[in-house]
């Protein structure tokens, strides 16, 4: 499980932390090569659980959100060793209708060495100070992710003033996402017919268990409405927003089935086996930073089915 793909910058590290360098990932797709390990499409990995033939090793690469970096440092790695990629696109992205509070967030505490947080202003001139009140304002965030105009609020009352569209520059855009659905990979070693796979992630990435089934059903049906009408298909893989227990629950892995999703993959921490046939709409995924080791991918959850 990957966010982004780009350089590292000198900024907080809560956000830098979702980035992989490209050389790292590069570094990584070389010596997995060399290992022979097998990178497959999601489309194989389905197929491959459904039909109990999947490879002993074998390395599924999937992206949320749909950030631009994905197609301009990741996609030409992936397509010089041809292999399969999945990216869970949140359509407020291309939409330009997302809120990225994050990096507004971000860029002020960078830019000011105090801060007036619920009525006491604090000492953030330090890089670790600024990441410390950054973790405390996102957990209060969090709190009611769901709700934009209480997002915008809990900014605005910190002074945080920003316009959305001053990000619009960091997610891909339907012309990059119709460019990737199109690109065929060099050979069907992989198993898929696109050597990137377009999945579907929400369109407001809401946090499920604050939310009704109407409501995400609401939000999901809007997102594959305009998979329909800007790229004339409709994702058939899905990953869950904020996808650990805290966030979902077993009850929506039913939903998701129901609205057609041939697979949904989660947060949870854990490796696939072939059981995992039985709880396709609850993969688990490992998280992939500039520090993962091949050598110990497979030893964090021997013999341990992680679903629910």
């Amino acid at each position: 499980m990957l966010h982004r793909i780009a350089p590292f910058e000198d900024k907080l590290s809560p956000n830098e932390a979702m980035k992989v360098s490209p050389e790292f990932l590069e570094s990584f797709i070389t010596q997995a090569l060399d290992l022979n390990f097998h990178f497959i499409s999601l489309d194989r990995l389905y197929e491959g659980l459904v039909h109990n033939d999947l490879p002993e090793y074998f390395i599924c690469f999937t992206i949320d959100d749909g950030y631009k970096d994905n197609l301009t440092f990741g996609y030409p790695i992936f397509a010089k060793y041809n292999i399969p990629f999945c990216i869970y696109i949140c359509t407020s992205f291309p939409e330009s209708s997302h809120n990225m509070w994050w990096f507004a967030l971000e860029d002020y505490l960078l830019k000011h060495d105090h801060i007036s947080y619920h009525n006491t202003k604090y000492d953030i001139s330090t890089k670790a100070l600024k990441e410390e009140m950054f973790l405390a304002i996102r957990a209060e965030i969090i709190t009611h992710i769901n709700d934009y105009e209480s997002c915008k609020q809990t900014l605005e009352n910190l002074g945080i003033s920003y316009n959305p569209r001053d990000y619009d520059n960091l997610t891909l855009s339907w012309e990059d996402i119709h460019f990737l659905h199109t690109q065929k990979p060099q050979n069907t070693l992989g198993g898929g017919r696109q050597l990137c796979t377009i999945g579907c992630h929400t369109h407001s990435h809401p946090i499920f268990n604050n939310l009704s089934n109407d409501g995400i059903i609401k939000d999901i049906v809007k997102s594959q409405k305009l998979f329909e009408q800007k790229l004339h298909f409709t994702p058939t893989h899905f990953a869950y927003p904020f996808g650990s227990r805290i966030e979902v629950s077993p009850k929506h892995f039913s939903l998701i089935q129901n609205l057609g999703f041939t697979t949904a993959t989660t947060t949870r921490h854990g490796t696939i086996y072939p059981q995992h046939a039985k709880h396709i709409h609850a993969l688990p995924r490992v998280f992939f930073n500039e520090n993962f080791m091949l050598e110990s991918a497979f030893k964090i959850r021997k013999k341990r089915i992680v679903t629910a």
